[in-house]
């Protein structure tokens, strides 16, 4: 068999290897991509992979403008696969003897009943038949004046100067 690249036109051959670069990038961006979901930092993924922290996050930027939104229920399956596995994870570490990963345990478990929606269920439902009161606190008493000073006694001369002056039309 003869080699196919030498058969092929010089268009032929640039077309081909724009596609292998573009196939290339797409896996780049999607190892990248998963590198950062995973919780590796950018410094760390660009000493490994050579390139540029600011490269690594144009390329994360683009996976995520690329990847088409998946519907809610497939979504749910996701996040509950991954709490899942953290779950696996916290109950490994109790099993150890590791007592800070109840609370871990916890918070994880909580997670899992709201994405299989026993949260919204556990919790009573307020009564129908009682109206929705807004609850108000009860008005404070008025405050009193501590500081000022006790009301004077009008003295027989302020009197007479002021049924004067109302006498008068001042």
């Amino acid at each position: 068999m003869s080699d196919e690249s030498g058969n092929l036109s010089k268009r032929q051959r640039q077309r081909a290897a724009t596609r292998g670069r573009r196939v290339a990038t797409a896996e780049r961006r999607r190892t990248v991509f998963e590198l950062v979901v995973s919780g590796h930092s950018y410094e760390a993924i660009a000493r490994e992979t050579g390139l540029s922290p600011s490269a690594l996050r144009r390329d994360v930027g683009k996976a995520i403008a690329a990847r088409a939104i998946e519907a809610p229920e497939r979504y749910v399956h996701l996040q509950v696969a991954r709490i899942e596995k953290a779950l696996l994870a916290a109950d490994a570490a109790i099993e150890r003897g590791d007592v800070r990963a109840v609370s871990q345990y916890l918070k994880v478990v909580a997670a899992l009943d709201r994405y299989h929606g026993l949260a919204t269920a556990l919790t009573p439902p307020e009564p129908a038949s009682a109206p929705a009161q807004p609850r108000l606190s009860a008005a404070a008493p008025p405050l009193a004046l501590t500081h000022a000073a006790p009301p004077s006694e009008p003295d027989a001369a302020d009197a007479t100067a002021i049924v004067e002056r109302a006498q008068n039309g001042a």
